[in-house]
């Protein structure tokens, strides 16, 4: 490996044993700026003059390239009217090379993909983890993905985000490569401050509607939302990192929270099957004989198997205190 790509891993803060991997994520005069400048500010038109300097062309499109695939990162400067740039680090750069850029993404090896995510989870862990039991413990901590919603409570969490929404790739089914269910299923309020995807020219913009029915659409396929505030997470029991933290700490119902029991009504099930399908966590399944069947001690109270039950024979209680 080149000097320069050395000294640019430590500089993205790169495992050296994701050194090769992290190559395919990165340009050569991208690593060439980070090992010039470290994670230094420094202005759009000192990037572009290198590069021209360099023999690069189109500098200003490289500059915009770098930004929107989330090696810089606007930034604070010591000049006004200049728009400054600095590197951001390794775990800030490979989810978007995972959601953005899946042909790369798709010749890395299954081995390295799992490497990958598990040291992806660990960091995620360690910067989080802590919050989500003192969620689970009742402490007001500000956090995302902290509750389930119903369908209609994420109806209505779309009324408060405006007309028009954007919709963005997951980054944890991106980053384990899911392709058994929809991964455009990230719905945002529409920022378009510096260093938003809006700003990074990522993303589709869909109506209010449109959203809702994109809800209810992937919410019959089995994914659980989740969310508060600005952001909606459509998530399922594999590659969601919530979900995953939650089984390892052992936060079930109160990490994210559930605000609803489900219940089952046998007498009324048609036995089709359909809650089996979209259970996440295996609390509905047929026993040998083929039969639906219900254990609660699975269940995490998402609340989609009852949005999708043709007979209402499931439906959910409120909680106590939630």
């Amino acid at each position: 490996m080149k000097d320069n790509y050395k000294k640019a891993m430590e500089v993205w803060e790169v495992p050296e044993e994701f050194y090769e991997a992290a190559v395919p994520m990165y340009r050569g005069y991208e690593a060439e700026l980070a090992a010039m400048f470290g994670r230094n500010p420094v202005s759009g038109q000192e990037i572009c003059r290198l590069l021209k300097e360099w023999g690069k062309a189109e500098p200003e499109r490289l500059l915009f390239e770098s930004y929107q695939r989330n090696v810089l990162e606007k930034c604070e400067g010591n000049e006004s009217g200049s728009t400054f740039y600095k590197m951001t680090d390794f775990y800030t750069r490979y989810p978007y090379f995972a959601q953005y850029e899946p042909e790369a993404y798709g010749k890395f090896s299954q081995e390295t993909v799992d490497r990958l995510n598990a040291w992806d989870l660990k960091v995620y862990m360690d910067r989080t983890s802590q919050a989500a039991l003192d969620i689970a413990a009742g402490k007001d901590v500000p956090m995302h993905q902290t509750q389930y919603l119903t369908l209609q409570e994420s109806y209505d969490m779309m009324d408060t985000l405006g007309e028009e929404i954007l919709i963005l790739p997951c980054n944890c089914k991106a980053m384990g490569r899911c392709t058994e269910k929809p991964v455009n299923v990230c719905i945002n309020k529409l920022e378009k401050g510096p260093n938003t995807p809006y700003d990074r020219k990522l993303g589709k913009i869909l109506t209010l509607e449109e959203t809702k029915e994109l809800i209810r659409q992937i919410n019959k396929k089995g994914l659980m939302q989740s969310g508060e505030n600005n952001v909606l997470c459509n998530c399922d029991g594999v590659y969601c990192y919530p979900t995953k933290m939650a089984r390892i700490l052992g936060t079930r119902l109160h990490y994210p929270t559930s605000h609803y029991e489900t219940l089952w009504d046998e007498s009324v099930c048609i036995q089709c099957g359909k809650c089996t399908k979209i259970c996440n966590f295996g609390a509905f399944y047929k026993d040998k004989e083929g039969k639906v069947k219900f254990d609660p001690e699975k269940c995490w109270g998402c609340t989609i198997c009852s949005a999708n039950c043709p007979k209402g024979a499931i439906t959910l209680k409120k909680r106590s205190g939630k």
